[in-house]
């Protein structure tokens, strides 16, 4: 069974106010939205993990201040609003294993696929698919539905990715 990973679809990241923008992450708003409406049709667990931090996280000495557990900046994007029967979990560094029960919830759901979508392909997607690959799972990497900073960063993660993890990349 696949599950569908969003991640990082926060305040601070997608919306101009944010406290970290990468600035091409709205034009993967809009083809998460659809390949979420697609995917629950066919009965796919939607699972978005959210990059969450306390206020003196040792992460903000290289990135700065954001989504601090509890802020604007933490909120998951209105256009990408979860519905009940999604799951939100939420990481307190770049993987979404790395202290989440996603490994966890997924085994309880079966699922041995996971599409990966959100930010940063360079940095998030790509832990996650590491950690996704020695756990066993296969990843898929829809090039539409994740950003980074530059299209040079993001080709090379994909890229990467693929060649490390067995990443497919689909459009």
């Amino acid at each position: 069974m696949k599950a569908l990973i969003i991640n990082d679809m926060q305040n601070d990241f997608v919306d101009e106010k944010g406290a970290l923008l990468v600035e091409q992450a709205y034009t993967c708003v809009q083809p998460i939205s659809t390949l979420k409406s697609q995917l629950k049709k066919e009965g796919i667990p939607i699972i978005y993990v959210c990059d969450t931090h306390f206020e003196q996280d040792h992460e903000f000495e290289k990135w700065g201040a954001h989504t601090v557990e509890g802020t604007w900046g933490a909120q998951i994007v209105d256009q990408l609003a979860p519905d009940e029967d999604d799951y939100v979990l939420h990481k307190p560094r770049y993987s979404a294993f790395f202290s989440t029960p996603l490994d966890l919830l997924l085994r309880q759901l079966h699922v041995d696929e996971l599409i990966l979508t959100g930010v940063l392909t360079d940095i998030c997607i790509q832990h996650t698919a590491a950690d996704a690959y020695f756990r066993g799972y296969k990843t898929v990497v829809p090039r539409s539905c994740t950003e980074t900073l530059t299209p040079e960063k993001k080709e090379y993660a994909l890229n990467f990715m693929t060649e490390y993890y067995g990443t497919t990349i689909i459009e």
